[in-house]
């Protein structure tokens, strides 16, 4: 019993209430009127509208699954081929998985289909190749719609080798890649990328530097170095908190004989010394497509390397819709210091 039970009397004017019961119904249902009604209106017609869209993005899936298979993809071609990039992304993301392995490295899958053996302490490519199973999906997608059979295509600082089982893909048996990865963990874990996915036959790996000129020794940063006491340890020196490993240099026009359609270069700290070693190979390869990562604050000396590249091509650069498009030096020294670059003189796709 309540210490006080007094009553105060209703008032005959005041309007009784709804009860509860009646006044939960009519707000889900809006059987009242007012502003409520209005909003929940609005709310249900919005509720329909994205059931709709759902609704068409399942019928689209089902015939993407329908033409690439439900859980096997055949090609990147037909991975490509099969919508666009949110639909995609959601493919590949749907067939990650990963195994740590106790070499310190972890096995995963990318772009849906290919076996990557990656770093467990990298922070910066490997979490997106272990969570979405792609990498840089706009320069992906711009790379596949630029790199046709049988051509011959070089990968500079491979790491991974992301882009280096990639482009053995698109070139096919009939084509040929060149890989370089100067680092020895990251050089051992390329090797095993490509043999893993049974493409040693049409790719070649090196542990050479690129620069401008042939060296015997060429001091390089490594941010990665493997296990602690890996097999691969006494190769790292620490200098000012920095790891570093020699490995021998060359210029990529004497490396490589011949001809080359399709060159990328992902050492932006040492962009200009390789662009240096690359006249002759400009001059006998008169389809070569250039994508060169840059960032303006890491490299030496960007401004003439700059100067020389747009003496020989139309500076563009890949934008987040995978198309190339039009800048200037002064943009890539300045509000666009760290982008991809398209250096060709043949439209790109």
């Amino acid at each position: 019993m309540p210490k006080d039970d007094t009553h105060l009397p209703m008032s005959e004017q005041a309007p009784r209430r709804a009860g509860l019961v009646p006044r939960f119904v009519s707000w889900p249902f809006a059987t009242g009127g007012g502003p409520a009604r209005s909003t929940l209106h609005r709310t249900h017609e919005e509720l329909f509208r994205m059931r709709g869209e759902l609704a068409m993005l399942r019928a689209e899936l089902e015939a993407i699954h329908g033409v690439v298979g439900r859980r096997d993809i055949a090609t990147v071609d037909e991975l490509l081929r099969g919508g666009n990039r949110r639909q995609v992304e959601a493919l590949i993301r749907d067939r990650t998985q990963t195994v740590p392995l106790p070499d310190g490295s972890v096995l995963c899958r990318a772009l849906g289909r290919f076996k990557m053996f990656t770093d467990a302490a990298d922070g910066g490519i490997a979490p997106h190749l272990l969570l979405d199973g792609y990498w840089e999906y706009w320069v992906t997608e711009f790379v596949c719609r630029n790199v046709a059979r049988g051509e011959t295509a070089m990968d500079v600082g491979a790491v991974y080798g992301y882009y280096t089982i990639l482009l053995a893909d698109l070139v096919g048996a009939d084509g040929r890649v060149e890989a370089l990865e100067p680092n020895p963990w990251l050089h051992w874990l390329l090797r095993r990328n490509v043999v893993v996915n049974g493409l040693d036959a049409n790719v070649t790996v090196h542990r050479v530097a690129a620069t401008e000129a042939a060296r015997d020794a060429v001091k390089v940063p490594a941010l990665l170095s493997g296990p602690a006491h890996g097999p691969f340890a006494d190769r790292f020196e620490v200098e000012d908190s920095s790891r570093t490993c020699i490995a021998p240099g060359a210029a990529l026009q004497d490396l490589v004989p011949g001809s080359v359609d399709f060159l990328r270069i992902g050492c932006a700290a040492s962009a200009d010394a390789i662009v240096a070693g690359i006249p002759q190979l400009i001059d006998r390869s008169p389809k070569l497509r250039i994508l060169l990562e840059h960032n303006a604050d890491r490299c030496r000396d960007a401004g003439p390397m700059l100067a020389a590249l747009a003496a020989r091509f139309p500076l563009r650069f890949v934008d987040g819709d995978s198309r190339a498009k039009p800048c200037t030096i002064d943009d890539l020294l300045g509000p666009r210091r760290v982008s991809t670059l398209y250096l060709s003189n043949l439209e790109p796709c």
